[in-house]
């Protein structure tokens, strides 16, 4: 059963990627005048991949820029169609960059595996002190043809403004400790280990200033555990904690963006204490809490995502303390629910 469970996973995961188009970015050569190889004042292609990004197809569209040290320099069809085929790519965009005396001249080729051709040509060029507006005017030039080409507008997209359902599994680790002058001369946080899932419900889109905005309901389940400080009698403390907090997420492009919210907590406090000339004693409590999180998340792929943040915790207790955590994490999409009933199960 297990083995059948793992192969329907796996089969999930690669039939997930069949519904967004890959477009693959090929290192750009770089020629003077003469037709020699020169370096360029950035790498274009990165420079290419950076101004893609910014812009929102919904995960419609996949952009990744190839590895300069291990993919060569395109020059044939046969070649864009050699690489589509390696790196499993609908599209491959490559071509050149020329610098003359007084200018900068650019001529991009978007390749389509499917037609085994290219299907769109891209110019732009501008004086020799531009070469970042260039490649700004050029990558703009590129998009409009992917548009054309896929049938899908941003604009549209942007006006639509319905970001489609998703689930996500967490998982952290933290280090706590209480800051307030009662626990904290007392307690000595150690670690924690975090789990739950998150759920971004299908949402409209607002978007200001080229930054996406959307929010997500959680579920964490927490285990802390802590000790007595030096000079203070022997003890061990072990939480539990759950809470359910509401964030509210920024995004500055689509792999980095930045989170903060608020919720509330239950926890289960354990303690095993031994005051001086007393003997040992087990004592245990429940207690609500207010959480409040700031955090920062990568998108490291279209299913993983990496992030860190900074977690303050207030007991709500006569004796209840604050605690500050600091957490490293990774949270793994499991479901991404999309228009006309699609869904992407890893």
């Amino acid at each position: 059963m297990n083995k059948y469970f793992r192969c329907l996973i796996l089969l999930a995961f690669f039939a997930s990627s069949s519904f967004a188009s890959e477009i693959m970015i090929a290192p750009l050569a770089v020629y003077d005048g003469n037709g020699d190889k020169i370096s360029a004042p950035s790498n274009p292609s990165e420079e290419l991949h950076r101004e893609f990004k910014t812009h929102w197809f919904e995960g419609l569209i996949n952009f990744h820029c190839l590895d300069q040290s291990r993919t060569m320099v395109p020059v044939t069809i046969i070649d864009a169609n050699k690489i589509c085929v390696k790196e499993s790519a609908d599209y491959l965009i490559y071509g050149y960059i020329k610098k003359n005396e007084n200018s900068w001249q650019a001529e991009i080729k978007l390749f389509s595996y499917s037609e085994k051709k290219i299907i769109r040509e891209f110019f732009a060029s501008d004086g020799i002190d531009h070469y970042e507006r260039m490649l700004s005017v050029l990558s703009g030039n590129i998009l409009c043809g992917i548009e054309e080409v896929t049938g899908l507008d941003q604009d549209k997209l942007i006006e639509e403004k319905i970001r489609p359902m998703e689930f996500r599994i967490l998982a952290s680790i933290f280090y706590w400790n209480p800051v307030d002058n009662g626990w904290g001369k007392t307690i000595l946080g150690m670690a924690g280990l975090n789990t739950g899932f998150e759920l971004y419900p299908a949402q409209s889109l607002k978007i200001r200033n080229s930054k996406l905005f959307d929010y997500s309901l959680r579920f964490n389940l927490a285990w802390e555990i802590a000790k007595n400080k030096k000079n203070t009698y022997p003890l061990l403390m072990n939480t539990i904690e759950m809470v359910l907090p509401f964030l509210v997420h920024v995004h500055f492009d689509d792999s980095n963006s930045l989170y903060g919210g608020t919720g509330f907590g239950y926890e289960i406090e354990m303690m095993k204490i031994k005051p001086k000339y007393e003997k040992e004693q087990f004592m245990y409590q429940g207690i609500f809490l207010i959480e409040g999180v700031f955090g920062y998340e990568y998108r490291l792929n279209d299913s993983v995502n990496l992030f860190t943040e900074l977690v303050v915790d207030k007991h709500l207790s006569d004796e209840g303390f604050i605690a500050v955590k600091s957490c490293l994490g990774a949270s793994f999409r499991i479901l991404n629910k999309k228009k006309g009933n699609q869904n992407e199960a890893i």
